[in-house]
C-alpha cells in the first residue's frame, strides 16, 4: 500500500510540474537579452556571464602509435525494398494519398492546438524608427516596413493567444540610421503540449489502422479478380 501511495505521489508531482507555466522573455534595443521565467522568477540566459579563463597546462606529448595496415573495404550487401516503396505497393496510389491526407489532417490539428491553445504571447511591444539618407528613401522604406510589420502582427494575433501588444512604426527624417526595439514574453504550459501530442498520436494510429483495412480489402479484391480471369 505504501508503494502505491509513493507511485501516486510521484505521478501527482509530475502532473503539477507539467502544469507550471514556463516563459521566455526577449528584449532588444542595443543588445539582446533573453530570460527564462518560471514561477515568477527570472533567469538570465543571454548574454551569459563571462567566465574566467583558466590557464591551460602544457600537454604531454603522447608516443606515436604504430600504424595498422589498412583493412580491405567490406563488400556492401544488396539492400531489399525500402519500407516506403513496400507501403506504396501495398496501398496503391489512392491508399497512399488517403493516408497522407489523414496524417496531414492530424498534424494540422496538432499544430493548431500547439500554437493557438498551448502558447500564449503575454506581451509584444515593437518600436521601429525608419531613417535613410534622404526624405524620399525614408518614405519608401517606411511604407515597405509598414507593409511587412502590420500584416505579420495581424497573423500573429490571429493564430496565437495574445494578451497585450503594441506596434509603433514611425519615419524619422532627422536621424542618421534606423533603430528598433522589441520586447516580447512567450509562455507555455508543458501539459498542453503533451495533450496535443497525444491527440496527434491517437489520430495517427486511427489513420494507420484505416490503411491496414484498405490494404486488406485491396488484396482481397485483387485475389478475386485473378480467380475470375479465365
Amino acid at each position: 500500500m505504501i508503494a502505491l501511495y509513493i507511485i501516486l505521489g510521484i505521478i501527482a508531482a509530475i502532473v503539477l510540474l507539467f502544469c507550471v507555466k514556463i516563459g521566455v522573455e526577449l528584449r532588444y534595443e542595443d543588445d539582446f537579452e533573453v530570460f527564462l521565467r518560471v514561477l515568477g522568477l527570472r533567469f538570465r540566459l543571454l548574454p551569459a556571464k563571462e567566465k574566467k579563463t583558466k590557464k591551460e597546462k602544457p600537454k604531454k606529448e603522447k608516443p606515436e602509435k604504430e600504424e595498422k595496415p589498412e583493412e580491405a573495404p567490406k563488400e556492401e550487401k544488396p539492400k531489399g525494398e525500402n519500407i516506403v516503396m513496400r507501403f506504396y505497393h501495398e496501398q496503391g496510389f489512392d491508399g497512399t494519398m488517403q493516408f497522407l491526407a489523414d496524417v496531414l489532417g492530424a498534424l494540422n490539428t496538432m499544430l493548431g492546438d500547439i500554437f493557438k491553445r498551448s502558447f500564449v504571447l503575454e506581451k509584444l511591444m515593437l518600436r521601429l524608427r525608419v531613417s535613410k539618407r534622404d526624405a524620399a528613401e525614408t518614405a519608401l522604406a517606411f511604407g515597405k516596413t509598414c507593409a511587412a510589420v502590420y500584416p505579420a502582427l495581424g497573423y500573429i494575433c490571429t493564430n496565437l493567444t495574445v494578451r497585450q501588444y503594441d506596434a509603433d512604426v514611425q519615419a524619422d527624417y532627422l536621424a542618421d540610421k534606423s533603430t528598433a526595439a522589441v520586447w516580447f514574453i512567450l509562455s507555455v504550459r508543458p501539459i498542453k503540449l503533451t495533450n496535443a501530442l497525444m491527440r496527434f498520436v491517437f489520430r495517427g494510429l486511427i489513420a494507420f489502422l484505416k490503411t491496414r483495412v484498405r490494404a486488406f480489402k485491396r488484396k482481397k479484391q485483387l485475389s478475386i479478380e485473378r480467380n475470375v480471369q479465365p
